[in-house]
């Protein structure tokens, strides 16, 4: 179980054996929060959205009790989320093939190419049909006040987790950390269970570097030196 980790939030803090056991590891692991995000507008889930706290977009209480009031919330949120293009740190990430564990629900990581990512808490860029199984474009949203399945005519749900949901993917996560002799914890403080767990999962001697400011300056340089 790790203890400690090493901080780093400039430029002088990343020093040659740090660079060489960035350089070294075959099984890079990050795991991303809304911090990476920062970069490219998207907000903090302590700000607001066209008048919608962030944080009550997640209220699963709402969507089950008036979806049609959750949706007029969903496209405010969602337009700005379709707006926003990946930043330096997605790149970076996407570049070293690191393996990707994400709070987010933007989809930058994959819209930046990397290919092996869990997006524990969604997509918001999907809908999703409870009932069939149906995996529909988020873009359903915004024709319709209330989204339905178009095979099974249900009310879709976001393709996010809501308060009260299940995380997913935490068990390949968990096996994740496990394999993994590097791992970056990159715009997050990991407050939220069970993702914070996952730093413990890590085998004895591994590196474990936080960069939760100017993660879009330091992971491109970090990172770079693999390929160079």
């Amino acid at each position: 179980m790790h203890t400690s980790h090493t901080t780093l939030k400039y430029k002088k803090d990343i020093t040659k054996e740090i660079l060489e056991s960035i350089q070294h590891a075959q099984f890079p692991v990050a795991i991303t929060g809304a911090g990476t995000s920062k970069a490219s507008g998207l907000p903090l889930l302590g700000d607001m959205i066209d008048g919608v706290p962030l944080s009550q977009f997640f209220d699963g209480s709402i969507f089950r009790a008036d979806k049609e009031r959750f949706y007029d919330s969903y496209r405010k949120v969602l337009r700005l989320f379709l707006q926003a293009t990946p930043n330096p740190a997605h790149l970076a990430l996407a570049e070293r093939e690191t393996f990707v564990i994400t709070q987010n629900i933007d989809g930058l990581h994959r819209i930046a190419g990397s290919e092996r990512v869990l997006e524990i808490h969604g997509n918001i860029r999907e809908l999703r049909c409870i009932n069939c199984g149906l995996v529909e474009s988020s873009m359903r949203a915004l024709r319709y006040p209330v989204p339905r399945c178009p095979d099974c005519h249900e009310v879709l749900h976001p393709g996010i987790t809501l308060e009260g949901e299940e995380v997913r993917h935490i068990s390949r996560a968990t096996d994740w950390a496990g394999r993994a002799d590097l791992m970056l914890i990159v715009g997050t403080q990991l407050f939220a269970h069970p993702v914070s767990k996952l730093p413990e999962a890590t085998r004895a001697g591994t590196p474990i570097f936080e960069i939760n400011e100017n993660a879009e300056v330091l992971l491109p340089v970090l990172l770079q030196q693999e390929h160079s």
